[in-house]
Parts: structure tokens; sequence; C-alpha cells
């Protein structure tokens, strides 16, 4: 993975990220160097000045593609607005990733400003990109927004549902190049903003819950009924923490035909924010470094206390339903992935005993990106996913 900063993770795997969805070389550097010479003059990635100044950094760069695509518009040169428009969503996606405080004021503006720049860019880019559009899936008496995106055929099409993470969105799944991949291949796809993601999060206030196959099924029932979509073959795919939610769905939804999953959760690594296990009424986390990331998890879980969270968190666990799947699984792996580790993916790689079609692909540096769904080099899995669908829906471009 490329480091702009030395030994950092969690930054240095965004920067990747954001490269790989769109943002420029130039852009990035403008973006983190402020924070950068932070880092340098010896603090550390979870130092106050080092997150506002990547905060700072990111929003100047936005500002100026905001006034570029001004510029843009006032002459008409309408699909130069919408290049930077992609852009300005890679950058935005960055930043609204980067401010881990959900009670930040300024995360919720950014992620509305993100959508609009979303939008806007579809919408002025012209050619491919027009043939995606926002819909609306009805659910618990709300709705639901998701990207359509046909396949780049004639006729009723497989379609695939994509199933955020913890750290991606419908924007995310498109800028990567996933939905394009599948499109060109003859396969449909439906991004959506599924509880605990997006506006589902932001605006109607749904947290996470463990119960996939109950939204998917609301997803099923709405996508079935669109002209574009072979009801008879609809595939789920589920990235990060989307890769607990899209094999639970396949197990339990049986209008599901493939199950693809990139980056293994097999369970939520609750020890990674109770590290001396459950606690105990009155009982403090070892750190206030631990404590604020309890405070963003409940938030994100919609849990009372330390002690309901841990619960929630444990009620993320994928044994007992992988064998339950009866329909081609793919999992795919980054080989030195620091955020759940690649024994995840194996374990449930042997407990697939149910799948006709169950394979397991861990990716090293030798043939990709082998970080977190492998961002820090994606195209290869995109490729390789959008070819191991096409070949179980038995996809020949038309």
């Amino acid at each position: 993975m490329m480091e702009y900063f030395p030994g950092v993770y969690w930054p240095n795997l965004l920067f990747n990220n954001a490269m790989a969805s769109g943002a420029t070389a130039g852009d990035m550097d403008d973006a983190c160097r402020s924070a950068q010479a932070v880092m340098r003059s010896g603090k550390s990635e979870n130092d106050k000045e080092f997150k506002e100044a990547l905060i700072s950094g990111f929003t100047t760069v936005a500002d100026k593609l905001d006034r570029l695509i001004a510029d843009d518009l006032r002459m008409k040169r309408a699909i130069s607005a919408g290049d930077k428009s992609f852009r300005l969503t890679a950058i935005l996606n960055c930043l609204e990733l980067l401010m881990d405080d959900f009670y930040d004021p300024r995360k919720l503006t950014v992620f509305d400003r993100q959508r609009a720049a979303f939008k806007r860019a579809l919408q002025l880019s012209g050619g491919e990109h027009r043939r995606s559009r926002f819909i609306q899936v009805p659910f618990e008496g709300m709705k639901l927004d998701a990207l359509f995106t046909p396949a780049d055929r004639e006729g009723p099409a497989p379609v695939v549902i994509h199933l955020n993470g913890t750290h991606s969105t419908i924007e995310w799944q498109y800028l990567i190049g996933i939905v394009q991949n599948l499109a060109t291949r003859g396969i449909a796809s439906l991004s959506i903003d599924h509880p605990g993601s997006g506006t589902a999060r932001y605006h109607h206030g749904l947290k996470y819950r463990p119960d996939s196959e109950y939204y998917t099924g609301a997803i099923i029932d709405h996508i079935s009924t669109l002209p574009e979509v072979d009801p008879t073959r609809i595939g789920v795919c589920g990235s990060s923490f989307g890769g607990y939610f899209a094999p639970r769905a396949a197990a339990r939804e049986s209008r599901i035909g493939a199950c693809v999953v990139w980056g293994a959760t097999y369970k939520f690594p609750t020890h990674r924010y109770f590290p001396n296990g459950k606690p105990k009424n009155g009982t403090p986390l070892p750190s206030a470094y631990d404590e604020e990331r309890a405070r963003q998890q409940r938030w994100s879980h919609g849990a009372k206390d330390n002690i309901d969270l841990y619960d929630k968190m444990e009620s993320y666990n994928i044994s007992g339903d992988i064998g339950k799947i009866k329909v081609p699984l793919l999992i795919v792996h980054g080989k030195n992935d620091p955020q759940s580790p690649v024994a995840m993916a194996k374990r449930m790689f042997v407990e697939a005993s149910g799948s006709p079609r169950a394979e397991l692909m861990i990716i090293g540096p030798e043939i990709g990106g082998d970080m977190h769904c492998n961002v820090d080099n994606p195209r290869t899995t995109t490729n390789a996913i959008s070819d191991w669908l096409s070949e179980v829906f038995e996809v020949r471009r038309a």
C-alpha cells in the first residue's frame, strides 16, 4: 500500500481509496501536505492537530473544485464540470470518513455535499453515466435512497444488490468501478443506503441491524418490478461490514441466487473495542481513546451504553448461517488485511458446505491490493468479481 503517512494505517488506506475512486495525485497531495507536515513535527495520527489539518486540507481542495466547476458551468462546459464533480465526490467521500465523530455537525454537511456532487456528476458527464438513476425503495414506511445502473444490454438482466460496509456508500461502489464492470458484462446493479449507511443513517436515523435479510427482502420486492431486471437472477455483494450482511442475507433470503463477500466479516471484532471483554456497570474503558471509539459505535448501533453496545456487536456472527447458503459463493479477501484477518475468510470458506460453488480468492501484492477490500489496488478484484458473476449468471453481452 502506498504510504503518504509512513507507518500509519487508516489515513493511508483512505488515501489509496480516494486515488482508486478518481481523485488525482495532485488533489491528494494538496489535501494531505499540511497534515504530513504536522506528523513530521512529531504529532501522531490520533492528535487533534493532525486530524484537523487533514479536514482543512480536504475542505480546501473541495472548495477549489467547486470554484472550477462553477467556472465550467458558466462557460457551458458541462462534461468538464461533470469530470471535476466526480473528483469532488471522491474528495468529499474521503473527507466524510476522516471525520470520525458522528456528533460533529460538519460530517452530515460533508455527506450531503458529497451526494449532491455525485448526482451532478452523473447528470453532467453524459454517455454511460446518464444510464444510472436514483430510485427509492419502500421500507418500514419510509423510502431508502438507491442508485440503479442498468445492464449494457437489451431486455431484463441479472442484478446485483450492493450492501455497504461501515466505510462504503452508493458513491464508493460507482467510483471504485464495480458497477460499471458489471454493466459492461450485462449485469445491472442496485447500490442502496440500507440501515446504518448513507441517508438511511443520516436522515432516517436507521442504525445497523444484524438481520440483513429483512431489508434485502424489501429491496428484492421493489427491484423485481423494474423492467430492466430479471427477478430469477439476483445476486448480492457486500464489502467490509457488508461481508457479514451479504452472506447472512444469502443464507436466509431464498430469492438470492449468488453471493459475493468482498472482505469477510465472520463476526464483529468486538475485542478491538473491548479488549478486556464485556464491560461491567461503571467500569471505564482502558483509555479516553477507547471510550471515544465506543462512543461513535454507540451512535452507529443505537446502543444506550457500552454493555448494550457489546451485546449488539456480539450479535453480528455468521456462524450457523454460512452452511445454509445454497447458492454460488465467492469470498475475496486481502492477504494482509489488518482490519478483518484473513482467517475470517478462510473460516467462512470452510463452513460453506452447502454452496454448490464456493470459492476463496486471497489477493496478495503479487496480483493486486492486499489490504482491506483491496482498496490499495482494486482493479484486479473488481474484474475478478465481475467475471465470476457473469459466469454464475451465464451472461453474454448482447
